[in-house]
């Protein structure tokens, strides 16, 4: 008997039909179509000329990463350049490379992203502009060095580099736990070089034996571009390239720069214990938890074992893209030879010699950018200072690495703190209060400063202790134990050290004349001597000995040393004596009925002039003050007080005599019309200086003309200075 299936029998039957259609259907929507390209590992076996490279990628486990879904940039040496490679190395064949050298190899030629060649030079910016053009002259590959062996304090330990650099130098080093530290791979397009205005010359000082094409990878040139595949992009190229050294790796493998990496490694570079997340990420990886060091470099300019740039120190996340550090490396015969003849002819050693002194010569070496060999005197530090090299004479090796261009050299960066003023101050230990006292104020570049001419007294340890000045390391701050100096001991560090600064070069001090200082007072020197209004309190006499010329000037030493006065003006017209007495009688005769009022006999202060201020101070010679007296502008000195008439007479007179500014003999910039004390209801009034350097007078507001007498004149006092005038003046 025939059976019949029931009902619901046949609808699963049917519904089976129906789903294996449907999943039919639906394989083909979603099957991969045909016109798609090969995956990057497929494209390159079906091209046929990477059976070399694809032979490393199977041994570098990479096959899988390149033959799934990704997005990939890869720099494929074609089986040429492996041949050209196995030779160079001594392999026998492409299969007896080693699987480490595998791991570089294609690790290194890997970019993450893909890039054609029109784009792969475009700035990947995070900023508001987002892609720049033609900008970019590296990309990060897949390649990083992890952590490895190293000797710290005298054992082996594990060592990791620093990831980070700082925007500021003197700010702590940077390291993030989760940032590998990528290489970067360079590489080199017309549009790139025209953008960056360099030329082949640039790409062959570093690559000397490849040609530049257009189109070039490290030491390769591009032979195919733009081979569009599934997951990426292949550019075939010449040549097998390695990961590229960092300034770090190149300085530690070529001996002829080992006094210079002892400089580094025994005096800057610093080991820390790595934060207890990264040793949580190396456990993880590795099975085990021993101690991990970050190798650092604190007191430099920039980490030279960064392959970052300033990602982490205000850059942008892809700015290693368009620069790169800079490393000059002296060898060793221009180290010793600087060690010998400058650097340590004070110090001895090394271990003597501050740390920031030894900082000052490592960091005139590295540039926090790419200095191209065409642009060496436009490229400068962040000293401001050029590669101060010829690159066809005093470069002895060239070597373009993952995070920047490394130049060795035959002489040292002649940097701006030892051959300027500040050089003889700085390299040697005698003077480093006044190397303190400099560091402590703007004069420290001011005096380092090539652009700017100079004169420096030099005042050593010893006179800093005559002066009751000395420096607490532990506050930071100077004590002053001189009351001649002041109370203040930072108002004193600064006026003396700018005193000691003179603005100009002075290779001798023949003449007599005023010389300007830093801070705007001065100082006199006069046939061999150099005094100030101290130093004349005290009845000193200074002579400039052992000159030296620097690249801005001058340096001397001197002892003791240039005093400024704390004294107010009156003092210095009583020294001058005879040739004021008709004028300081004036001020003592005011004092002896109404105290203060004109002149002040107790502080020696005349009303108005502030110590604090600069003025210059006109006195009538004795003949010029008793004319006053007959033309009835001053009153008769007699036994009987002034009275207030009179007083206001002579303060009137004193005060139209004294100039809200200081003005000097040798000084033949001051002229025109300047202001004085002396004020009326209607507001400030003025006289009329002339001053060509032969001629220096004054014309008052009668039209009555007053010359300065020599040699009475060019009197210093506390931030003034005292003319005597053959003539009154009245306003």
């Amino acid at each position: 008997m025939r059976r019949h299936l029931k009902p619901s029998i046949y609808l699963i039957i049917l519904l089976g039909c129906a789903f294996t259609a449907c999943k039919n259907e639906i394989d083909e929507y979603y099957a991969r179509p045909d016109w798609l390209e090969p995956n990057i590992y497929d494209m390159l076996k079906e091209k046929g000329q990477f059976s070399s490279y694809l032979s490393v990628v199977d041994k570098a486990g990479y096959r899988d990463v390149l033959g799934r879904a990704g997005y990939f940039t890869v720099f494929a040496p074609t089986n040429e350049a492996f041949q050209q490679f196995i030779q160079e190395k001594s392999f026998a064949s492409v299969e007896d490379i080693d699987t480490l050298t595998a791991s570089k190899i294609v690790n290194y030629s890997v970019v993450y992203n893909a890039f054609t060649k029109e784009n792969l030079d475009d700035y990947q910016s995070t900023a508001e502009q987002g892609w720049v053009l033609d900008k970019a002259f590296k990309r990060t590959t897949a390649y990083y060095k992890w952590v490895y062996d190293e000797s710290v304090d005298g054992s082996l330990q594990k060592v990791i580099d620093q990831n980070g650099v700082p925007l500021l130098p003197e700010s702590p080093p940077v390291f993030t736990p989760d940032d590998n530290n990528n290489k970067s791979i360079p590489y080199f397009t017309d549009p790139f070089m025209a953008t960056k205005n360099i030329t082949a010359y640039d790409y062959n000082y570093f690559f000397p034996g490849s040609e530049y094409s257009g189109f070039n990878v490290a030491g390769a040139k591009v032979t195919e571009a733009d081979i569009l595949c599934e997951n990426g992009i292949v550019h075939a190229i010449n040549r097998v390239i390695l990961p590229l050294p960092n300034l770090d790796e190149q300085l530690s493998s070529n001996p002829d720069y080992s006094e210079f990496r002892n400089v580094i490694d025994n005096y800057i570079r610093e080991f820390t214990l790595a934060p207890s997340s990264f040793l949580s990420r190396y456990e993880q990886v590795e099975g085990s938890r021993p101690n991990v060091y970050i190798k650092t470099y604190p007191l430099l300019n920039y980490a030279p074992n960064c392959e970052n740039f300033m990602k982490y120190g205000g850059g942008e996340g892809y700015d290693a893209q368009i620069d790169g550090w800079t490393l000059f490396a002296p060898n060793n015969a221009a180290v010793l030879d600087f060690f010998n003849n400058k650097f340590l002819v004070y110090y001895k050693t090394l271990d003597n010699m501050p740390a920031q002194i030894i900082a000052e010569f490592v960091n005139a070496h590295l540039f926090r950018t790419t200095v191209w060999p065409s642009k060496f005197e436009t490229t400068t530090n962040m000293f401001g200072e050029p590669a101060r090299f010829d690159p066809e004479i005093n470069i002895t090796e060239k070597v373009f690495g993952s995070n920047g261009a490394f130049y060795g050299t035959d002489i040292i960066q002649k940097t701006d703190a030892f051959y300027t003023a500040l050089g003889p101050i700085i390299l040697n230990p005698d003077y480093s209060l006044m190397l303190q006292a400099l560091y402590t104020s703007e004069l420290f570049y001011v005096v380092k400063n090539t652009g700017i001419k100079l004169t420096v007294f030099m005042i050593n340890n010893a006179e800093f202790d005559s002066l009751g000045l000395s420096y607490n390391i532990a506050t930071g701050a100077w004590d002053l134990n001189d009351p001649d100096l002041g109370t203040n001991s930072s108002v004193a560090v600064n006026r003396l050290i700018n005193m000691h600064v003179v603005l100009g070069e002075h290779p001798s001090f023949i003449d007599d004349a005023l010389l300007e200082t830093y801070g705007g007072e001065y100082i006199r020197q006069n046939y061999g001597f150099i005094w100030a209004a101290g130093n004349v309190e005290k009845a000193e006499t200074l002579i400039p000995k052992n000159k030296t010329q620097a690249s801005n000037g001058y340096t001397y030493t001197l002892t003791p040393a240039i005093r400024f006065s704390t004294e107010n003006i009156g003092k210095h017209i009583q020294l001058k004596g005879a040739d004021f007495s008709k004028f300081f009688s004036y001020l003592t005769k005011s004092a002896s009925s109404l105290p203060g009022y004109v002149y002040d006999p107790s502080t020696m202060a005349i009303a108005n002039i502030k110590n604090t201020e600069n003025n210059t101070l006109l006195i009538p010679s004795n003949a010029a003050m008793d004319s006053a007296v007959a033309h009835g502008v001053l009153p008769a000195i007699s036994p009987a007080d002034f009275t207030q008439a009179q007083q206001d007479r002579l303060l009137k007179f004193v005060m139209y005599h004294t100039l809200a500014k200081l003005i000097v003999t040798n000084n033949g910039e001051i002229s025109g019309d300047v202001k004085t004390l002396y004020s009326t209801p209607d507001g400030a009034t003025y006289m009329t200086v002339f001053n060509d350097g032969a001629n220096f007078g004054m014309i008052d507001h009668q039209g009555r003309t007053a010359n300065v007498v020599l040699p009475a004149s060019n009197v210093l006092s506390n931030r003034a200075v005292i003319h005597q005038i053959d003539n009154y003046l009245i306003y």
